[in-house]
């Protein structure tokens, strides 16, 4: 008896101190990358906030099966649609099963005469319970250096668009 007495208030204890010290993590967390591209913004707003273009530079579109359900792609456990665009950026809403869903923007700002710089963002808000603020600890890992390649895949595809 004295030792479930153990076992259970040390179970109490240890998820106290879990959930207290997810407690000082954020409950929204942004993962951003951005690059600087020589391209028209006619091209860079074709292949940014058109998903169907997402197959020339995204390489989970290129290597996966993509299904499409109405204006939204579906890959393998991922669904992306498209939320808003104006001139200079689109707002995606990005849904990764086992996740909260992720606002990912994708911004283009003139930074000099034929120069843009792409600003590419995932937000996503999380609840107070500590697996899901766990779980944001490898986002900027995860997120943040597939982001760099594929950011890297578009800015080789507007530099071979703008050269012909």
């Amino acid at each position: 008896m004295r030792f479930i007495k153990l076992v259970i208030i040390s179970l109490i204890v240890l998820a106290t101190l879990i959930t207290g010290l997810s407690a000082l993590f954020p409950s929204t967390v942004i993962v951003s990358r951005a690059m600087e591209v020589s391209a028209l913004p006619s091209q860079i707003e074709k292949y940014t906030s058109n998903l169907k273009e997402w197959k020339y530079w995204m390489s989970d579109l290129k290597q996966n099966k993509v299904v499409w359900v109405g204006d939204t792609v579906k890959i393998s456990t991922q669904s992306i649609n498209l939320v808003s665009k104006n001139e200079n950026s689109a707002t995606f809403n990005w849904v990764a099963a086992g996740q909260r869903p992720y606002i990912v923007k994708i911004e283009w700002i003139p930074l000099q005469k034929g120069i843009y710089v792409i600003h590419w963002s995932f937000e996503q808000h999380v609840k107070w319970y500590p697996w899901e603020k766990f779980q944001t600890l490898l986002n900027e890992k995860v997120l943040g250096y597939k982001m760099e390649s594929e950011l890297a895949n578009l800015r080789d595809l507007l530099l071979q668009e703008s050269n012909k």
